[in-house]
């Protein structure tokens, strides 16, 4: 049978060559397990065409062709308007193992007379799908198109077309143009877009604003399936290309309208309803249909009323009862279609509306947060979505306020909360934030929201806010503060709260306060600075200390030296002092500062020390840098620093001040000027090299003193050949005498004698040697020896001059040749006529003596009398 219908086919391209036949089409595949699929491929063709098919041949891209029958209409197609039968025909494969494969079917015949295919009757119709059959991905079926592919248009009136492309796996859709393939796939010759054909990659909405010229155009659509992986990245995973046809007719209609909402979202488990209206400007009767994924769903489909068909205006409510199983990344798209029913002969239009709707899961309830020693354990109740594969936790540091729109899924960025874990499984509920081990810190309030994850990568509504803090236990340190700073007699101010919440059961005391600690140096090695013996004796003065060259940091131990029963309670979190790096830098200072604290540094205080050694407040930050400007170079300026923070929860001294150590420098020019641009224009005829140059307007005014460099060879030595204050932007080189070639750079100095030489510029020596082509010996005294035009920058010449019959009769290495028209071997003068010659010019230029070859003729006129050559 195979081979029969191929031979039907040679037949029918033989007899049939001119018979129109498919006007559109498109291929969808569905996977039915393993590695086997069933293809089906719909045709759109005209149907009084003799060119018939009631069996096409499908390529599966593996090498394997099979015979494929039609299988609607009982084997005959189906009439579904005038000019149009539908035809489909399906059939399995199986593949021998997972690869990209691309299935495709090509007919002879194509209809005739299509505007935008040059000479279509005679181009092939071919369409084509590409699978991909990935262990990794997983199978996927291609995307079911909805709406047919044969349209009307009207000129001057915008047309809209949806395919209404509903993927059955979930997987991200998107569109876009592509040219018409005839024989092999191949790109049809000629083919080309009308203008004001576009499609939107997101909803596949086909636009043509507007067609100018009747007659039936083709375009084809290459919708393309997107699946999210693990990484969360998506990665195609198919397309499918529909070939389809719009008839363009004069008319007088106006497309009708529809009206519905663009986007919503709804969570799984509630109804979503809404109504879509159309309605006819002309107010001739429409009819309102609509397609999409919603409708086509196993479980719980949505409804739609249609088709409703009324006078002038029409209305249907859309209406969902949505579930779990609906839950999806990517949101579903409802295509609605309105047709009008215009009077007489007017074509009926259309006008397309796609409405997004995302399934979003619920969020997680009854979350719930205890305070476990230096960690948080976190509950919730169990998802309703049997669907779920786990759960997200993110935290973030005070409550902040969330309120999410209803598209407003997970956890937004902008809300400060960050992603701290996970946990797998339907059950798995609860998490303990032990801050990967490091401990979380008191004083602190810390919030949690979390969000269930379902198979494809969605995630539901965030779950309500939920905050704890830790319960105050032990100390918590409040100021690192500098006191005095010295190298030898610094010190610090250390301040904490008192534990509040004593378990004096389990630690009846009496009780000590260990002040603990360690520098930059090393600041894992804490040491023991003193001992308080009364737990409202909060505050510890460390003195004698470098507080001007070091950082430090310090813990505050609890311990329990009962008789007996002696032991550490536990430790504050660490905290350090603020330490500044001062640099001075052209007329300002540049601060540096660091600090490791446990509470919240809000802002920062800039103090300068004034000339009577108070300090007054120069500005504020909440960064870690700050630059004082306009300072005079060469005076000496000094620096303290304060921070005002918080810790979140009541109960503890707010703002927290700390002071940093004083930090001194000098401001001095050591940024160099800005890098001059230059640009030189040679003077052929002076033999002069003009040199220019300027900075941006924006570089500070702070030259003195321009050096210009030179260098004759590519490559050189730059060396300064002139120095001139500043203002000074041009400099005139020359005249030159052995070379005009040169390389150029200009260096800027500054006050400090900082220098920034610009980029180098180079240029050639002007090419100007040339040789005449007549020469008039004959003792008159003009024109009597041959030489050449006047030349510059040549350092020797190897010329030889021929004979007609290719006898050399001169040479010479001399640039200025002088030969006076006799044959350099026998003395004689040559006769008149014309002679050869060939010459390699050695020129001075940028890379050295580089030779250019000449060649050319020269008449040799005597003024009297002629000679043996």
């Amino acid at each position: 049978m195979k081979h029969f219908l191929s031979l039907l086919f040679v037949l029918f391209a033989a007899f049939g060559a001119k018979a129109t036949h498919n006007r559109a089409g498109e291929i969808t595949v569905e996977f039915l397990g393993g590695l086997t699929v069933r293809a089906t491929v719909t045709t759109y063709t005209v149907p009084e065409s003799p060119a018939d098919r009631p069996f096409l041949e499908v390529n599966w891209g593996d090498g394997d062709i099979d015979t494929v029958p039609r299988v609607n209409g009982g084997g005959d197609g189906v009439i579904i308007q005038p000019g149009v039968k539908k035809n489909i025909y399906v059939f399995q494969h199986t593949y021998a193992s997972p690869s990209t494969y691309r299935i495709s079917m090509e007919d002879p015949n194509r209809n005739g007379g299509i505007i935008n295919i040059p000479n279509s009757i005679n181009v092939p119709f071919y369409i084509e799908t590409e699978i991909i059959i990935s262990p990794f991905a997983g199978p996927s079926s291609t995307p079911v198109l909805l709406n047919a592919p044969i349209d009307e248009a009207c000129v001057g009136r915008r047309y809209e077309h949806n395919p209404g492309a509903y993927d059955p796996d979930g997987d991200s859709l998107s569109y876009e143009l592509a040219i018409c393939a005839g024989e092999f796939g191949e790109e049809i010759s000629g083919y080309s877009f009308p203008p004001g054909v576009t499609i939107n990659a997101v909803t596949g909405d086909l636009v043509w604003d507007a067609p100018t010229q009747q007659g039936e155009y083709n375009f084809a659509i290459r919708v393309i399936e997107w699946r999210r992986v693990s990484n969360g990245n998506y990665v195609p995973v198919g397309y499918t290309i529909r070939d389809m046809q719009v008839t363009v007719l004069p008319c007088n209609n106006n497309p009708p309208i529809v009206d519905a909402i663009n986007e919503i979202c709804v969570e799984a488990g509630q109804i979503l309803e809404f109504l879509v209206r159309a309605w006819d400007p002309d107010g001739d009767p429409v009819t309102l249909t609509g397609t999409g994924g919603p409708l086509e769903q196993s479980i719980s489909p949505a409804t739609f009323n249609q088709p409703i068909s009324s006078q002038d205006t029409a209305t249907s409510l859309f209406r969902w009862q949505t579930n779990c199983a609906h839950v999806q990344i990517q949101p579903y798209t409802m295509s609605f279609r309105v047709e009008d029913d215009p009077p007489g002969n007017e074509i009926a239009l259309v006008d397309y509306h796609t409405t997004l709707i995302t399934v979003v899961g619920p969020a997680p309830e009854n979350p719930q947060a205890d305070a476990q020693g230096n960690a948080i354990q976190l509950s919730w109740d169990q998802s309703i979505c049997a669907e779920v594969t786990g759960y997200k936790v993110y935290r973030r540091i005070e409550e902040y306020g969330f309120e999410p729109d209803t598209c407003e899924v997970g956890v937004p960025g902008y809300t400060g909360y960050q992603f701290i874990g996970s946990t797998s499984g339907l059950a798995a509920t609860s998490y303990l934030d032990d801050n990967g081990g490091a401990g979380l810190t008191m004083g602190i309030e810390y919030c949690y929201m979390v969000v269930a994850c379902f198979p494809d990568g969605a995630v539901g509504y965030a779950s309500e806010e939920f905050c704890e803090e830790l319960n105050r236990d032990l100390p918590i340190i409040t100021n690192v503060s500098v006191r005095n700073t010295d190298i030898v007699d610094g010190s610090m101010y250390v301040a904490w709260s008192k534990p509040t919440e004593l378990d004096v059961i389990e630690i009846p005391g009496p009780y000590e306060y260990r002040v603990l600690r360690s520098d930059v140096t090393d600041p894992a090695d804490f040491q023991l600075m003193g001992t308080l013996f009364d737990l409202n004796d909060t505050i510890f003065i460390d003195t004698l200390m470098n507080t001007q060259e070091l950082e430090f940091y310090y813990r505050i131990e609890l311990f329990n030296d009962e008789a007996g029963n002696e032991f550490t309670v536990g430790e504050s979190d660490q905290a350090s002092s603020i330490f500044i790096n001062a640099i001075g830098t052209d007329n300002q200072v540049q601060l540096v500062w660091s600090e490791v604290v446990p509470w919240i540094n809000d802002t920062f205080e800039l103090y300068r020390q004034q000339p009577d050694f108070t300090f007054l407040q120069i500005g504020q930050t909440v960064e870690h840098t700050y630059v004082d400007t306009g300072l005079a170079n060469g005076v000496e300026q000094c620096y303290r620093i304060k921070s005002i923070g918080h810790y979140s929860v009541d109960g503890l001294i707010d703002p927290i001040e700390n002071w940093s150590q004083e930090s001194c420098a000098t401001p001095i020019d050591s940024i160099p000027p800005c890098q001059q641009d230059i640009s030189i224009e040679s003077d052929c005829e002076e033999f002069l090299n003009n040199l220019t140059w300027s900075q941006a307007s924006d570089c500070p005014n702070d030259i003195i003193e321009y050096r210009v460099l030179y260098t004759p060879i590519y490559g050189g030595e730059l060396q300064v050949i002139q120095t001139h204050d500043f203002p000074w932007a041009a400099f005139e080189h020359g005249p030159l005498e052995t070379t005009m070639a040169g390389c150029y750079a200009i260096a800027a100095v500054d006050s400090f004698q900082n220098v920034t030489i610009s980029d180098t510029v180079c240029v050639d020596n002007c090419s100007n040697y040339d040789l005449p082509n007549v020469f008039t010996p004959g003792g008159d005294t003009y024109n009597d020896l041959f030489r050449p035009f006047p030349y510059t920058f040549v350092e020797s010449v190897d010329l030889k001059i021929f004979n007609r019959w290719g006898l050399k009769v001169f040479e010479t290495t001399d640039p200025d040749v002088l030969w006076d028209g006799s044959n350099q071997s026998t003395k004689l003068d040559c006769s008149d006529g014309v002679y050869y010659y060939i010459c390699t010019v050695n020129e001075i230029r940028l890379q050295g003596v580089v030779p250019r070859d000449l060649h050319g003729f020269i008449h040799l006129l005597r003024n009297s009398g002629s000679g043996p050559n």
